[in-house]
This record gives C-alpha cells, structure tokens and sequence, in this order.
C-alpha cells in the first residue's frame, strides 16, 4: 500500500460495495473533471471482467487493455495508456474481452500495481469492480486513499461496510503474514465469526495485545494509514444523507478508523441523454447539478495537497458530515427555487393560452354579430 500523502501522483482506487451504485459514471466523469482543471489524470479500469469504463468515457473498445498487458509478455504497460479527447485526461482499458481475466493471480495483481506506482501522473483513478472478492480489495489497497460510492439505499450501505470491513481484515491479514502466531489467531478470530456476534478490530487488538503487545500496538499504526472517504450517490432528497452518519459510526465503532465524507452526488434524470449522446455527463451537461457536484469533489481533492486528509475549513462547520448537510440544503433549495420558477412558467403560460382562447372566442362573437347585423339586399 502506497501511502498518497507521500506522493506527488495521487492514487484514487474508486470502489462500490455492490453494483448499481454509480462508481464507474462517478469515475469517469471525476477524471474528466480534474483533467479539465488542468491536471494530468489516468482513469484505469480495473473491472476485470466487467470492463465498461470506455462506454461511460464515450471510447470505442478496440485498444489493447489490461488483459492483453498479463497474456502478451512483449506489451509493456505504457503500450496500454492512450489518451483520450478530453484535456489532460489518459485512459487503460481493462480486459478487453480477454478470456480468463477476471481470475488473476496475486503475482498479476502485484505487477498491475507496481505498474500504476509508476505512473507519472498527478491523478490515478482506479475504477474497481462491485462486491469484495480479494481482486477488488487487493486493488483497493493499493492506496490508504480509496473512495467507497454507495447509493443512500440501506442494502448498497450495508454491502459498503462489508466491503469496508472485508478490506480491514485482508490489510490485517497481509500485515501480519509472515508472524505466524498472530496470523493464525487473525485467521481463526476471523473464521469463527457468527451472524449476530461480528468481531469488531479492538477485539481482535486486544487478542493479539495476550500474544504479542509489540504486535498489537503496530497493529493499532498501521490501521491508522487507512483513510477510505466516501461518497453518496444518487441522492434524491437531504434526508437520504442521514444514512451516511450511521455508516460513519459503524466503521468507527466495530473497525476503530474514520470514514471521513467526500461529498454526494444528486440522482439526474437526464444522464441517460449523456449515455446516448457518448458523451460524459459533466460535458454533456455541465451546467447540472450533478456536474456541478462532481466539481466540488475535484476541488477538495486538488486542494487537499496532504489528499486523503481534507483541507477543510472547520471554523465553519464541525466536520465533513455537517459540510455534506450544508451542501445538501443550498444545492436542494436550488432545486426547489428551479422547480417554482418551471411552475410559474406553466402558470404564465397557461394564463396566456386561456387569454388567447378567449380572445379568439369573443372574435367568433363579434362575427357573428356582425354577420346577423347586415341586412340582406
């Protein structure tokens, strides 16, 4: 694991606890974003086996990617970087339809990623696949600086802590592998977890502190690099935010870090234009609040030079979660101020059809009268 305060190339690793949740649309369109703001970007895709990040970037599938990187070994991994039509934005196609990709070993996972350590770029953003098998937790892990996308829905939350949790317990899996004592108490503390009784780290800490208290105390270091952050996609109303302070809590109380929040992104009607048009939605429509909300997570992350750590101005609010609900009010009062306006329209416009029905009424009247006023000859 990279630890991306250390480093001038900012590894993103973008993942989502279960599909549907927006993490690929979030990726691409955060990608074209920074690029935009004029910083050299790379968007990966690292999908394997559901590799659609070209479709949602408006690319054409036909370069060699990832796959064909771990089948041909005369493809160096800088003959997979193309760039793309937007500015200072290059992309890495995933499998490419090479068969047997999704099932690569750690020796592949490894190279993968020493590979993306020595990208030179400023933003390297990793679109993960769904669900929390070790290929997509393994690359997750690459950096302390993931993004975790979940949509306000209790289902897509409760699969963000198991991915959040699943990924815990690998880090401590992988950190502790070659002591074989504390391994095995990890492995076991682990195996014996029951529905109703979930281990929790401070537990496992404690379990280990009887073993080796050396051991346990660099336990408790090394869980702080973690430092995932989170965003809440396709929000419908302020109250759907509500539900990331409960995820927020349950990783501080059963995985002993924080999650700090992001920010969130507002569901929009119109994406599927995007989707036809090709076209990534924060150019398709950039005046959206969608658009304007994917900016705002570009800006706190090109201006957080210590990123994953937010440079956040607490003399105006508690904490990102307050932020999150500030940001909630002002963005949906301008939807509402939107939506009464659109309503006035209607109304004007129904006043004025009304006026010239009734116009065109009293004009028949006024024939008619006229007509049964002249007096034959």
């Amino acid at each position: 694991m990279v630890i991306t305060q250390n480093r001038e190339a900012k590894i993103i690793p973008i993942a989502g606890g279960k599909g549907g949740v927006g993490k690929t649309e979030l990726c691409a369109n955060l990608g074209v974003r920074l690029g935009q703001l004029g910083y050299r970007t790379i968007v990966i895709d690292l999908d394997l086996g559901g590799s659609n990040l070209h479709s949602t970037l408006g690319i054409k599938n036909k370069n060699s990617g990832l796959g064909n990187f771990l089948s041909d070994r005369a493809l160096g991994f800088n003959d997979i970087i193309y760039g793309t039509p937007y500015p200072n934005l290059d992309f890495v196609p995933g499998d490419v339809l090479v068969a047997n990709t999704p099932n690569v070993t750690f020796a592949q996972k490894r190279s993968i990623i020493r590979n993306i350590e020595r990208i030179d770029a400023d933003y390297i953003l990793l679109d993960l696949g769904s669900g929390a098998n070790n290929n997509v937790v393994d690359f997750f892990l690459a950096s302390n600086s993931g993004i975790i996308v979940s949509s306000p829905h209790v289902g897509a939350i409760l699969n963000a802590y198991s991915f959040l949790k699943n990924t815990t317990f690998r880090f401590l899996m992988r950190a502790f592998s070659g002591d074989s004592a504390v391994e095995k108490y990890i492995r076991q503390t682990i195996k014996e977890r029951r529905p109703g009784n979930p281990v929790n780290v401070q537990t496992v800490i404690d379990g280990m502190r009887e073993i080796d208290p050396t051991q346990a105390d660099r336990a408790v270091r090394i869980l702080g690099y973690l430092q995932p952050l989170l965003v809440i996609n396709l929000v419908r109303t302020p109250e759907d935010l509500n539900i990331a302070t409960s995820l927020r809590d349950l990783v501080g109380k059963n995985l002993s870090y924080s999650l700090e929040a992001l920010g969130f992104v507002m569901a929009d009607e119109e994406l599927a234009r995007s989707h036809r048009a090709h076209n990534p939605h924060v150019l398709e429509a950039p005046e959206s609040l969608m658009a304007r909300q994917v900016d705002r997570l570009a800006q706190k992350i090109v201006q957080s030079p210590d990123f994953p750590n937010l440079a956040l101005d607490t003399s105006m609010y508690r904490n990102s979660y307050e932020l999150l609900r500030l940001e909630a009010q002002a963005d949906f009062a301008e939807l509402a101020a939107a939506s009464q306006a659109d309503d006035a329209d209607d109304q004007t416009r129904e006043f004025i059809e009304i006026l010239a029905s009734q116009k065109e009424r009293i004009q028949e009247l006024q024939n008619t009268v006229r007509m049964l006023t002249i007096r034959n000859p």
